[in-house]
C-alpha cells in the first residue's frame, strides 16, 4: 500500500500506544458534531502523542507530508512570538488574551492528525461516528429550526442560547437558526463544510450500495443543517463542493440526478421568504456593508504594519484603537472576515507566506493522493477547497470548533492507504504495482 499511497505503514508500537491514538482520533470525531471542548481536549492529547513519536523517532513520514508537517509547526511558532515582536516594535501595547493567544496550537492540529494516524487509523469506526453523529445533529437542527430551544444547558458547556432563539421568519411563521448541539449557526454550518467531503467522497466512490445510500442520507442531512442555520457563506461552499464532487468523482446519468438535485436545492432556497431576505442582504454586507467596514480596518492596519503585523490575537485590540477614526463596532472588530487579510494584519508579511506556504504544501498533497485514489485524501481536498471558499468571508480559525473539524479531516487524508480506493480500477492498479494477480474480468 506505501507504494501506492505514498505514505508510511503501519508503524510497530505497543498496542498501547495503538489503543491510546485510536482513542484520540475516536474523541476528535465526536467533538466534530458534539462540542468544541471535546475538540480541544483530543486535539491536544494529538499534539503530545505526535511530539513524544517524533522526539522518540518513531515516525517516517513521506516527504510531501514531512513537508506541511514541518510548514506547520514553523507557522506555530511564528504565531507564538509575533505578540512579543509587536511589543518590541510598538505595534501593540499589550499580550493577547490567553484564550486567543491558546489558538496557536491549533495551527499543528491537522500535522499532528497526520502524525498520529501513520500509526494506523480505525477508518470504518471513524465513519460510522461521524455519520451517526452527522445524522443526530441533522435531527436536531430540524427541531431547533422549528421550534424555540427553552432548555437550559449547564453553564460550563459555555453554550449561548440566544444564538438558538434568531429567528429569521416571521412572528406567524418563525424559524428559528438551528446550531445542532454546538448552540452556534455558524460553528454548526461550517463545521459541516468539513464533514461534507468525506461524505461526499465516499458517495461518489464507495462499490457498495448500502454504503453510498448511508453517505447520501449525511450529505442531505449536511446540506439540510445548513439550510436550517441561515448560513449564506457556507451554504454557497457547500453547493460549490457537491459541484465539484459531481464533476470528479460521478459520471452519466448519476450525475446528471445529483445536479438536478442541487438544482432543486436551489429552487427551496429561492422560495424560502427567510432565505430570499438573507440572500438580498448578502451583497450589500459585501459592498458597503459590514465586512467591507471590517476588511478596511484591517487593510489600515496591514498598511501601518505590513511586515510583522500586530501580534497573533491581537486584531481586536488593534482594530478597536482605530475606532475614533474607523467608527468599528466591538463586534466587527474581532477580525477581518477573511483569512488572508486577518492572518497578513495579525502577523505579517511573514506569517501570510507561512500559511500560503503550509496550505499550498498541504493542497499538493492532497491532490497527490486523490490522483493515486485516495477516498480520504479525496474527502479531505474538498473539504479543503470548501474551507478557502468560506475564508474569502470568513476568519475559520477565529472559532476553534470549526478549524480543529477541517484539520482533524486534513490529517486523516494524508494518513496511509484510507483502507479503500476508488473503484476497481484502483484497485487493480495497486495490485499490479503489488504483483499480485488481479480479479477475474
Amino acid at each position: 500500500m506505501s507504494a501506492l499511497m505514498g505514505t508510511v505503514s503501519e508503524l510497530p508500537l505497543d498496542l498501547r500506544w495503538r489503543r491510546a491514538i485510536n482513542a484520540v482520533l475516536v474523541l476528535w470525531t465526536v467533538g466534530l458534531v458534539l462540542a468544541e471542548v471535546v475538540l480541544q481536549v483530543a486535539t491536544g492529547a494529538a499534539v503530545l502523542l505526535a511530539a513524544i513519536l517524533l522526539v522518540r523517532g518513531r515516525l517516517r513520514l513521506a516527504p510531501d507530508v514531512r513537508a506541511y508537517v514541518g510548514a506547520s509547526g514553523v507557522l506555530c511558532l511564528w504565531q507564538a512570538a509575533s505578540p512579543a515582536v509587536a511589543l518590541l516594535t510598538g505595534a501593540a501595547v499589550s499580550w493577547p488574551r490567553g484564550a486567543r493567544y491558546g489558538q496557536v496550537l491549533d495551527s499543528v492540529a491537522g500535522a499532528a492528525a497526520a502524525c498520529i494516524g501513520a500509526v494506523g487509523v480505525p477508518w470504518l469506526l471513524l465513519a460510522g461516528v461521524l455519520a451517526g453523529g452527522w445524522l443526530l445533529a441533522a435531527l436536531l437542527g430540524v427541531f431547533q429550526n422549528r421550534v424555540r430551544w427553552s432548555v437550559e444547558l449547564p453553564s460550563f458547556l459555555k453554550l449561548n442560547l440566544g444564538r438558538l432563539h434568531e429567528n429569521f421568519g416571521t412572528e406567524e411563521s418563525p424559524r428559528y437558526a438551528a446550531g445542532g448541539f454546538f448552540s452556534h449557526r455558524l460553528r454548526f454550518a461550517h463545521g459541516a463544510i468539513a464533514a461534507l467531503g468525506p461524505a461526499l467522497s465516499v458517495l461518489g466512490s464507495a462499490d457498495q450500495a448500502r454504503r453510498r445510500i448511508l453517505a447520501g442520507a449525511v450529505v442531505m442531512g449536511m446540506l439540510i443543517s445548513i439550510y436550517n442555520a441561515f448560513a449564506r457563506a457556507a451554504l454557497g461552499a457547500a453547493l460549490l463542493v457537491s459541484v465539484v464532487a459531481l464533476l470528479l468523482l460521478v459520471q452519466g446519468s448519476a450525475r446528471k440526478m445529483g445536479l438536478a438535485l442541487l438544482f432543486a436545492l436551489v429552487a427551496v432556497v429561492s422560495m424560502s421568504p427567510a432565505w430570499r431576505t438573507r440572500m438580498e442582504k448578502a451583497l450589500g454586507n459585501i459592498y458597503g456593508g459590514e465586512r467591507e467596514h471590517a476588511m478596511a480596518v484591517g487593510w489600515s492596519l496591514v498598511r501601518e504594519y505590513p511586515l510583522t503585523g500586530v501580534g497573533f490575537g491581537n486584531h481586536k485590540p488593534a482594530a478597536l484603537a482605530t475606532q475614533d477614526e474607523t467608527g468599528i463596532t466591538d463586534l466587527l472588530a474581532t477580525d477581518s472576515h477573511n483569512l488572508w487579510l486577518t492572518v497578513w494584519a495579525e502577523t505579517g508579511l511573514v506569517g501570510l507566506l507561512l500559511m500560503l506556504a503550509m496550505h499550498g504544501l498541504l493542497g499538493r498533497a492532497l491532490i497527490r493522493r486523490y490522483r493515486q485514489g485516495s477516498i480520504a485524501a479525496t474527502g479531505a481536498l474538498l473539504s479543503w477547497v470548501g474551507f478557502h471558499i468560506l475564508a474569502l468571508v470568513h476568519y475559520l480559525p477565529f472559532h476553534s470548533s470549526v478549524y480543529l473539524s477541517f484539520s482533524l479531516i486534513w490529517g486523516l487524508g494524508l494518513c496511509e492507504g484510507s483502507e479503500r480506493l476508488r473503484g476497481r480500477e484502483a484497485r487493480q492498479g495497486h495490485l499490479e504495482m503489488e504483483g499480485a494477480p488481479g480479479p477475474t474480468p
